[in-house]
């Protein structure tokens, strides 16, 4: 197990020459899809905490799994496998420079998860941050260039308060253990800054309200697959980095947590709106990225708030992003293909479209309900410590409406942007093996991961709740019909109006 542990930073390492073939051979393309193998097989294969000392690599590493990083890593290699599929029947040019930024960012990104000390987890952090840089601008148009000066510049201002926090809690800890930064922190002076350049770093991949504006700038100009990754792998590093860093389950930091609180509402209620105010399919997903991790910045500032439930809330976080991950990524996916010509296989393609984003809004049966009936069943009114506990219901509620909304936004402009056709095979492979494993597998996959999380969804009062959730999808559909039958109607007065003046012109 430990030596499947390494492979998992080494192998994408290893098949970097193949870059070299990725003009005329084929075996870059079988380097894509044997990359994030190790990952993947770790994850399903784990039983028990592991940890592997290497005293050799930098101050001396240590690299491990746990349940929470077992749910990321998840998360991570499902969605860098099935990218890397579509990515082999997307990629037409460059291809050679795409390859080589491709491994270093899925590196980065699974190397963090596994890092257990702050000198691996940043060098992985910066490794996947600055390599990511170069698949924003992968098509070197304007509007790639301009998204990845802004990228460049909110990286950078975010990799100087992450490396300050964390040498300032190294210094108050007296260790590079990332496990004991946070106690340490807390226990001392000067906790309160520390803590926020820790949640500010993070907070720009994250997608924090008022430091998200790469988001909806660098997913429309990014190369499809590359765009998935992005939404729904990366910026879950942030997410990591708080949960490891932030003082989950300490005493004494009620007001980050409520802090937290807020900008989570904020993020999760603001995307959505802003994104129904968007064309571009991908900049409505990249709102709707922004609106998620709202959901999920609340759930750690309610475990900050609330130290006595954040053991509880934990194996939730890992599960919203793991079905994030999987049903953002398959969404991203989707705005590449070209539509199915024949009438049958439409229908079927517009239902496995729709579907993912539906289950972000929490439809039942779908990935989307289990991730919201377990947030249900740790974000409840009387939750001490939350000041806005008594409207987290109300607050839910609200969000399934406005992603609701947004996914049918979201529908409607896809249906303007694609075209029939025939789909490549890999393309559709990478798609359909992610869309069938948010939707079915799912299902499976969580617990394997954790048994924690079984109690808080297939409970009694959980299972009570479950079709509850339909409220809020019913209400936004019967909203979306209402528009589009104010809609039709407007333009069928427009147009004896225009034939009137043609007329007379």
């Amino acid at each position: 197990m430990t030596a499947l542990l390494v492979l998992v930073v080494l192998l994408p390492l290893g098949l970097l020459p193949l870059a070299a073939l990725a003009r005329g051979g084929q075996a870059w393309r079988l380097g894509l899809v044997l990359m994030p193998l190790p990952g993947l097989l770790l994850a399903l294969a784990y039983r028990e905490p592991l940890g592997l000392s290497l005293p050799y690599l930098l101050t001396g590493a240590l690299w491990g799994l746990d349940d929470l990083r077992r749910l990321m890593l998840l998360a991570a290699t499902l969605l860098w496998l099935s990218a890397g599929l579509y990515a082999v029947g997307y990629l037409k040019r460059r291809r050679r420079r795409f390859y080589l930024l491709w491994a270093l960012t899925l590196t980065g990104n699974l190397g963090l998860i596994l890092s257990l000390d702050l000198a691996s987890f940043y060098s992985f952090f910066a490794l996947m941050t600055f390599a990511g840089y170069g698949l924003v601008i992968h098509d070197q148009t304007p509007r790639a260039l301009f998204a990845g000066k802004v990228y460049l510049v909110m990286a950078l201002l975010g990799e100087m308060m992450l490396l300050a926090g964390l040498l300032l809690a190294a210094d108050r800890a007296g260790s590079m253990m990332l496990a004991e930064l946070a106690p340490a922190v807390a226990a001392g002076q000067w906790s309160g800054p520390i803590f926020l350049l820790l949640l500010l770093g993070f907070g720009v991949k994250a997608g924090l309200p008022l430091l998200h504006f790469w988001l909806p700038l660098a997913h429309p100009v990014a190369p499809t697959p590359a765009s998935a990754v992005l939404s729904g792998a990366m910026i879950k590093a942030g997410l990591l980095g708080w949960v490891l860093l932030l003082p989950l389950g300490l005493p004494g930091q009620e007001a980050l947590g409520q802090g937290l609180v807020l900008a989570g509402a904020v993020g999760a209620l603001g995307g959505a709106l802003l994104g129904l105010m968007q064309q571009a399919p991908k900049i409505i997903l990249a709102y709707s990225s922004i609106s998620q991790m709202g959901l999920m910045t609340l759930l750690v500032g309610a475990a900050v708030a609330a130290p006595g439930q954040a053991a509880a809330m934990m194996p939730v976080i890992g599960l919203y992003a793991l079905h994030h991950g999987l049903a953002k990524g398959a969404l991203f996916l989707a705005t590449g293909l070209a539509r199915p010509v024949h009438r049958g296989g439409l229908a079927l393609w517009w239902l496995l479209v729709a579907l993912p984003g539906l289950s972000l809004a929490g439809l039942p049966l779908t990935s989307g309900a289990v991730a919201k009936l377990a947030m249900k069943s740790v974000l409840v009114p009387d939750l001490p410590g939350v000041g806005l506990a008594v409207f987290l219901p109300v607050l839910m509620s609200a969000g399934a409406l406005a992603t609701t909304l947004l996914v049918m936004r979201f529908l409607w402009c896809l249906q303007g942007e694609t075209k029939s056709g025939h789909h490549s095979p890999w393309m559709l492979a990478g798609w359909g093996g992610l869309t069938l494993v948010s939707l079915v597998l799912f299902w499976w996959l969580p617990w394997r991961a954790t048994a924690e999380l079984a109690p808080m969804v297939f409970g009694e009062p959980s299972l009570k709740h479950a079709w509850s959730l339909l409220g809020p999808i019913i209400a936004g559909l019967l909203l979306t019909l209402v528009v589009l039958f104010i809609r039709s109607g407007r333009i069928e007065r427009a147009g004896p109006d225009r034939a009137d003046t043609g007329q007379s012109g």
